[in-house]
């Protein structure tokens, strides 16, 4: 097998493909070797651009997606935006990308290659046959405006170029995962009020509310890492007065979420030095002796530092 496609194939998580072909000592570094030149470092912006057509963007390495799944990918991926945003639901958007490939030696004559290396940091390929659409908060960091001429045409593909588009258009399922997540959880959303994604220490756990002001509300069957609320067992009528409580050994405090009008109530005993980001973007909040109160929050992904551990905690409101 080429060496690249074997690189390739290795990137590939075992779990979701049964492509499992081992890359060598030499044949990675010989991999490494093709690309050392152009080691470049990109300036960041401490304020991200709007999403919009003909930009490039890195993607997250790990998300968690709408069923509460943990995502992971083997390789940063760039990809270029040959949409703008449209929107699926409140808060939730998408974009149309095709991945970068730095492995220019698999192009084929009819592809977009761009051959500057001060874009990107090393030339690359626009891989218009592996258009994929994805969910904008998967999207991590902005890297440049770069805008090409996108034209399908039949083309005759050696063994190995063929090879190489088949394993990238199978490593792209990272991408559009977020999007068939988020349409399989709006099919079951209608089920609960609303629900917790908790992330700790690369372990989910999802946990739903039933509907509120109903006498017995419908429990339906939930899959190995989600569960009900604890208010959800008490028997009683559900109210916008109880909460979804997370507890974790990995976490030093207790958590608490409501939601009210639409817009969901994020509380943390003890008070304790915590920080409440989303994208970049730090949420203010209230708080006493005893908590902290972050309200008036939308769906949504966010992280929650705190000097009093050293492992990462995000949550997701849906």
């Amino acid at each position: 097998m080429n060496v690249i496609n074997k690189f390739l194939s290795g990137c590939v998580d075992d779990t979701i493909s049964d492509v499992n072909i081992s890359v060598n000592e030499n044949d990675a570094h010989k991999i490494n070797n093709m690309f050392a030149s152009f080691n470049k470092s990109r300036p960041s912006l401490r304020i991200l651009p709007k999403y919009r057509r003909n930009q490039i963007w890195t993607v997250k390495s790990q998300y968690v997606d709408f069923e509460g799944e943990l995502q992971n990918s083997k390789h940063k991926t760039m990809v270029l935006l040959i949409s703008d945003p449209e929107e699926l639901g409140d808060d939730v958007s998408f974009v149309r990308v095709c991945p970068l490939s730095p492995f220019t030696d698999m192009a084929s004559p009819n592809d977009v290659l761009c051959n500057d290396a001060g874009l990107v940091g090393f030339p690359f390929i626009v891989e218009t046959w592996n258009e994929q659409p994805m969910l904008t908060e998967i999207l991590e960091k902005y890297v440049v405006d770069y805008s090409c001429e996108i034209v399908e045409s039949n083309e005759n593909l050696s063994d190995d170029q063929q090879a190489f588009r088949e394993i990238e258009i199978s490593n792209a399922r990272f991408l559009n995962q977020s999007i068939i997540a988020y349409t399989n959880e709006m099919e079951r959303a209608d089920n609960f009020s609303f629900s917790v994604d908790f992330v700790s220490d690369s372990k989910v756990r999802t946990i739903h509310m039933p509907k509120l002001n109903v006498q017995s509300p419908t429990l339906i069957p939930l899959k190995g890492h989600a569960e009900y609320a604890t208010a959800a067992r008490s028997g009683n009528i559900l109210t916008d007065n109880d909460c979804i409580e997370i507890d974790s050994v990995d976490v030093p405090f207790h958590i608490e979420v409501r939601k009210k009008n639409n817009e969901y109530i994020l509380t943390i005993i003890p008070k304790v030095d915590v920080k409440l980001s989303s994208n970049g973007k730090v949420f203010d909040c209230r708080s006493n002796d005893e908590r902290i109160v972050y309200s008036g929050l939308k769906q949504g992904l966010y992280d929650i530092e705190t000097p009093l551990t050293s492992k990462k905690i995000t949550i997701r409101l849906k």
